[in-house]
């Protein structure tokens, strides 16, 4: 399955089903932004990988008023559905990247991301990861707020069956529940003691899961070197 072709047709709707498809998203975004260790005064430089329509960069920018914050997606469609959300904020800018295929350009204090990275190859994870680590300053932080994979298939069927209950309690009609899952064909994810272990190996350290809720999880890295 295409991945830009996929998220460039789903950018009209994006927003309005991700508080719905997120059954934990309060609790799950708000740990990301926790965990950014910087003055809110900061002047950050800050990368959004997979950023798609911006809303974990509005979040950051919300937070964080003085961070400049670079928006990397590979759908320009998604981009465009950003641009609308800053209205031309001169803090924001945008890329169109693949970056699982193409170099990850700049230095950032720190890189976040949202529910893009598992739709990338368990066997790239690790590569795209040590992209990130290159990206950014010594002293840097990693944060990524995504999926998971069940650690046995009897768990994964737990974290389907947990994800539809929470969807249908927050009002998730059946066709935004049958368009979710044809997204999800698209998923490559990858457990989370699998994610943890490639972020040590490229070079990460205080690596750490902060928050999980089934197959929704948030973790961390820093780079020293």
């Amino acid at each position: 399955m295409n991945i830009k072709a996929l998220f460039d047709a789903a950018a009209q709707d994006y927003d309005r089903t991700r508080p719905q498809y997120i059954p934990c998203f309060d609790e799950f975004y708000s740990t990301a932004l926790s965990l950014i260790p910087h003055d809110n005064q900061a002047n950050l430089k800050v990368l959004d990988i997979g950023a798609g329509t911006g809303l974990l960069s509005g979040l950051v920018s919300a937070t964080f008023p003085n961070a400049a914050i670079t928006l990397a997606d590979i759908s320009s469609e998604m981009l465009g559905k950003a641009r609308e959300r800053f209205n031309s904020n001169p803090n924001v800018e945008y890329v169109v990247l693949d970056f699982v295929n193409a170099p990850i350009p700049g230095k950032y204090d720190v890189v976040v991301s949202a529910l893009a990275l598992h739709h990338t190859p368990q066997e790239k994870l690790k590569s795209v990861f040590h992209k990130i680590f290159n990206a950014l300053e010594s002293g840097g932080h990693f944060i990524n707020a995504d999926q998971t994979l069940g650690t046995t298939p009897e768990n994964e069927k737990k974290y389907a069956q947990a994800w539809l209950n929470g969807v249908k309690a927050k009002g998730c009609t059946d066709l935004d529940i049958e368009i979710a899952i044809e997204r999800m064909k698209a998923d490559k994810t990858a457990t989370l003691q699998d994610q943890l272990n490639w972020l040590s190996e490229v070079g990460f350290v205080q690596v750490d899961c902060w928050y999980k809720n089934y197959r929704f999880a948030v973790y961390s890295g820093q780079k020293l070197v």
